[in-house]
């Protein structure tokens, strides 16, 4: 047993010369409560939904609006009431002569469309790859057709159109 003291009291001595280290209590981590019920995962999806359904009903109403709105603008749709309506019970009425329509007066007389417009021109490149010209608004090049006149030469300083009775027409940009 006495080597059993030696070698306690050998390391009481060893002790005393090298102090252990202080042991440092780290506080306990709290648990995680969990909450029955978790609002906050729901809101998303639902905000989502309900711009959904917001969006639909938005579509529907404008395309609702727009069918009534076309149809309301078509006469063939206009309701039609019968002009001699029978009645439930008694004799049937006798038919009433349908009048003759009257000759159309000045007033009633359509308009003659409009003589067609000259047409203006606007501009004119020429590139090496050939020439365009702009005539009223539009794009066009020798061949090309413009109401009743065919493009038949463009040059710097005009343009020559051709109607199919062979008489031609000069735009210049000078005008």
């Amino acid at each position: 047993m006495s080597r059993i003291n030696d070698a306690l009291k050998r390391a009481q001595r060893q002790q005393q010369k090298n102090p252990p280290l202080p042991v440092v209590k780290m506080p306990r981590p709290l648990p995680v409560e969990s909450r029955p019920g978790n609002v906050v995962g729901w809101i998303l999806p639902g905000v989502i939904g309900f711009l959904i359904v917001a969006a639909c009903l938005f579509i529907g109403m404008a395309v609702f609006t727009r069918a009534v709105t076309k149809a309301a603008s078509r006469p063939e749709l206009a309701a039609v009431q019968p002009t001699n309506p029978t009645p439930a019970s008694g004799p049937a009425p006798r038919p009433t002569p349908t009048p003759v329509a009257a000759p159309p007066t000045p007033a009633q007389t359509p308009a003659p469309p409009p003589p067609p417009l000259e047409p203006k021109l606007q501009g004119i490149v020429c590139a090496a790859a050939g020439a365009w010209a702009i005539v009223d608004g539009k794009t066009v090049l020798v061949g090309d057709r413009l109401g009743d006149f065919r493009v038949k030469e463009i040059s710097p300083h005009e343009v020559i159109l051709e109607k199919a009775d062979g008489s031609q027409k000069k735009l210049s940009l000078d005008k």
